[in-house]
């Protein structure tokens, strides 16, 4: 008898395939590279200690329960002007993933 191969993707659930794509979409771009998203309203900032992968995920995916309860705890929000003044210089890093049109930012 021989085995038979089993390519490792093709046991993954949807979910699982999301986030794989979303993390290979990741980056790491400075403040300089996001700031016209910010003007247009279109960053939202994502709390350290979040998993930006699976936020995008559950965004990707509609999960209005769980990122409610983020918005909620102000855990995700859109980029506070307070926050940009205090932390934003144009070189300063962030983790970034997009979920159109969104670009979700966490501060490196």
């Amino acid at each position: 008898m021989s085995e038979q191969k089993v390519d490792s993707f093709t046991q993954l659930t949807p979910r699982e395939e999301l986030v794989a794509k979303l993390n290979g979409e990741t980056a790491v771009v400075a403040w300089k590279e996001i700031e016209r998203f910010f003007a247009k309203g279109n960053l939202l900032l994502i709390e350290q200690g979040v998993d930006l992968i699976n936020c995008a995920a559950d965004m990707s995916l509609d999960n209005g329960e769980e990122i409610g309860k983020l918005i909620e705890q102000e855990k995700i929000q859109a980029m506070p002007m307070e926050f940009v003044k205090t932390n934003c210089q144009p070189e300063t890093e962030f983790w970034t993933v997009v979920v159109a049109p969104y670009i979700l930012a966490q501060l490196k």
